[in-house]
């Protein structure tokens, strides 16, 4: 079986360019999986069988990770307990940084001030400052300490095997604790993990025995671990750019040192051991960061030739990097697969603890500042539900396709056109933002035409060749070639800005004497006029249309100016 290096590309590395190395990760990288194939009369064993649960599991955390993404999915709100100390975590439903199922069935009481105490670290009698008689100042002070919670399993249901395998003990044990001090770390479960992180967490094996008596766990019960870590006072640091201008910045800055000054002078020498020594680097550097550009080597090759001068060369370095930074852009926009996870914990609320009288006492609970959210369609549905676009939409869909279509009476005029052989025109060109400046286009046409109607009868009458009584066709070759964008935009898309602009500003898009959501598009359509779209050369000249903006923007700024007045006029009675 041949087997594949990631080499480290900024470029193209399936890594995010950020990552940092991690000593002790919890998960990283991609793992090419084996599923276990049976046939009849087949001599299973326990490696079978484990390789059937570590493809199924690790299958799972693959999607949970990296097309679900991690953080809390629902539950898990964190409460202020009745005791002093203690704090109450609801049930809830998590995915870890590693894609491991978190659930919490019921809701379990954390003591937050015992897990502090473990965490804070005491220091030698003799190396205590110097107490004062007197209370002490900084008892009344307060701390922020972050809640996380982590994934963890327990075996359990140890029998003794037909088979002494001498592999474990009958203890069975080997987990993590219920609670513990993250610190930026992380409790390790798996024996088989051997380094320490966190805050003075360590795994602990569980003790072997030499005994001929052995026993084996038949059942692993997924868990979790409540963790805490203090608050740390960090300098005010700069808002991050983003993952994706974030990678586009690591890429340039792989070019740091490759090019230096010119010489000063005209030196044949000077200048060829100058290009020379570009050239070298560049090739060193192409060769660790491939692009797209597979040219490049062949370019590099005819490099420097004898007699170049300054500028030639200056150009030909220019171009290639050039070539290296249109290759960043493009690779930018390429979504990179997650790094290693040091820390596989998810951060539920910051808790705010007194130690006023030497006692720890809970003061606040938050549960939004640091909480890491997994963003899923039931939760976009959740956060979006106060809005009522999604319920507008409904009632505008059902009002077209859940009631009879009512028969418009409409005079026609002469044929326009023949019989439409093509029934939809297409787009003409090549341009490839053409299509866009076309929807752009038929939206502009529709809202700014609101008393015109279009739907399916519409959509009829052209692919049928009919004309209005002032012998227009009922649809232009544009509107033709976007059928769908066209009455979407007419049927959906201008009721909907109505209901949604206010009346003032709603001019523009002709929310006067509009219908309603609760009425019929339809329906409406029958109390309009029964002309079609007109000719632009019909609709006045220029100067007309412009004086038509001018006074409707000047009627905005009136209603503007009114809303202003009495916003003005309530917060002077508020006030008083």
């Amino acid at each position: 079986m041949a087997s594949v290096t990631n080499r480290g590309n900024p470029m193209t590395n399936s890594m995010s360019s950020g990552c940092a190395p991690v000593c002790c990760p919890d998960c990283g990288g991609l793992e090419c999986l084996c599923r276990p194939r049976f046939f009849s009369g087949q001599l299973l064993t326990e490696d079978d069988l484990n390789l059937l649960d570590h493809y199924i599991t690790s299958k799972n955390k693959l999607h949970n990770r990296y097309l679900i993404g991690w953080g809390v999915v629902c539950g898990m709100n964190v409460v202020c307990d009745a005791c002093d100390g203690m704090i109450t975590v609801k049930s809830g439903y998590a995915l870890s940084p590693c894609g491991d199922d978190i659930v919490v069935c019921a809701d379990t009481t954390v003591d937050v001030c015992s897990m502090i105490q473990k965490c804070t670290k005491k220091q030698p009698r003799d190396c205590q400052p110097a107490q004062p008689g007197g209370p002490d100042p900084c008892a009344a002070t307060t701390e922020k300490w972050i809640l996380s919670i982590h994934y963890d399993e327990k075996s359990s249901r140890g029998i003794v095997p037909l088979k002494n395998t001498g592999s474990s003990s009958c203890g069975c044990g080997g987990h993590a604790s219920s609670s513990g001090c993250g610190c930026g770390g992380s409790t390790k479960s798996s024996a088989s993990k051997s380094c320490s992180c966190g805050c003075g967490a360590t795994s602990q094996p569980a003790p072997g025995t030499t005994g001929s008596v052995q026993c084996q766990p038949t059942v692993v019960c997924e868990g979790y671990t409540f963790q805490v870590c203090k608050v740390q006072p960090t300098l005010e640091q700069k808002p991050p750019l983003g993952a994706l201008v974030q990678r586009f910045t690591d890429c340039l800055t792989a070019l740091k040192g490759l090019v230096s000054a010119p010489p000063v002078g005209n030196d044949p020498q000077q200048i060829q051991n100058w290009c020379c020594a570009i050239r070298d680097n560049l090739l060193n550097f192409f060769a660790d960061n491939p692009g797209y550009a597979c040219s490049i080597p062949s370019q590099l090759a005819v490099m420097c030739q004898s007699g170049a001068d300054v500028q030639t060369i200056k150009q030909e370095v220019a171009y290639l990097l050039a070539q290296y930074i249109k290759d960043c852009f493009c690779a930018a926009f390429l979504p990179p697969c997650a790094c290693a996870v040091e820390d596989a914990s998810v951060p539920l609320a910051t808790i705010t603890v007194s130690k006023k009288d030497g006692s720890c006492r809970v003061v606040s609970i938050c549960n939004l500042d640091v909480r890491k959210f997994a963003v899923t369609l039931p939760n976009l549905s959740y956060w979006l539900s106060p809005l009522p676009f999604a319920q507008n939409l409904r009632k505008l869909l059902s009002s077209i396709c859940c009631k009879p279509l009512v028969k418009r009476q409409v005079a026609f005029g002469e044929q326009a056109n023949q019989f439409r052989a093509r029934i939809v025109d297409e787009p003409a060109g090549n341009d490839p933002l053409q299509q866009t400046r076309d929807f752009s286009e038929v939206i502009a046409g529709v809202f700014l035409q609101p008393n015109q109607t279009i739907d399916a009868q519409t959509l009829a009458y052209s692919i049928l060749g009919l004309a209005d009584e002032k012998g227009q066709p009922f649809l232009s070759p544009l509107e033709m070639s976007h059928p769908l964008e066209t009455v979407i935009a007419s049927q959906i898309g201008l009721p909907f800005a109505q209901a949604v602009i206010p009346s003032g500003l709603g001019r523009t898009v002709g929310t006067s004497g509009e219908p309603t959501l609760d009425q019929s598009p339809t329906a409406a359509g029958t109390q309009r006029k029964g002309a079609a779209q007109p000719d632009a050369t019909s609709s006045g000249d220029l100067k007309t249309e412009l004086a038509a903006m001018r006074a409707q923007m000047d009627a905005m700024k009136k209603d503007l100016a009114h809303s202003q007045e009495q916003i003005d006029k309530l917060n002077k009675r508020r006030n008083r």
